[in-house]
């Protein structure tokens, strides 16, 4: 992938290990991340939802060797903070708006070697998608 203005910015991986109970948490740079809201009038009122997306060129951090990225990890925009096991459950989108769950995690390639990693997530004003963190 070519260098590009696009995949210049910076987000915290965090994966919880519940064997070990402790958060292992990885500085991703040169990515593309877009989180934000979304609002959508029905009879019932207004439902707010967060959606969110992260692309990460095989040419800024190898999956699977630089970092690792499963349903489940969390997000953080920038430098996240360090994290501690007691610290794990709270670190969620109902309590955080800079904090995202990942929902799938998109693998590409290209002329079949690696080229990127697609993740991302959505939620609901109802609380719904993301296993229901969001509460």
């Amino acid at each position: 992938m070519r260098e590009s203005r696009l995949y210049a910015q910076t987000v915290t991986l965090y994966h919880g290990d519940a064997a070990a109970q402790r958060v292992v948490r990885t500085v991703l740079r040169g990515v593309f991340w877009q989180h934000g809201r979304r609002s959508t009038p029905d009879a019932g009122g207004t439902q707010v939802g967060a959606a969110m997306l992260l692309v990460v060129p095989e040419t800024s951090a190898r999956y699977g060797a630089d970092y690792t990225l499963e349903p489940g990890d969390r997000l953080c925009p920038g430098e996240g903070p360090a994290l501690a096991w007691a610290d794990w459950p709270a670190f969620v989108p109902g309590a955080r708006d800079d904090v995202a769950v990942v929902q799938y995690v998109l693998p590409m390639t290209l002329g079949g070697a690696p080229h990127h990693v697609e993740a991302g997530a959505w939620w609901t004003g109802g609380g719904t998608g993301a296993h229901s963190l969001t509460n």
